[in-house]
């Protein structure tokens, strides 16, 4: 599997509708409706 950037992923979470709630230091954390769990993107 070909590696991404942290920046990319997050790119990639927003296009696929996933919303940024917070952010902490270098973490952002997405929720998306109707989807139990949170994904934590390092950004770096």
């Amino acid at each position: 599997m070909k590696a991404i950037s942290g920046k990319r992923l997050c790119e990639l979470l927003e296009s696929k509708g996933w919303e940024a709630k917070r952010k902490h230091g270098s973490h952002h954390i997405y929720i998306k409706a109707g989807v139990v769990d949170a994904y934590i993107c390092a950004s770096t």
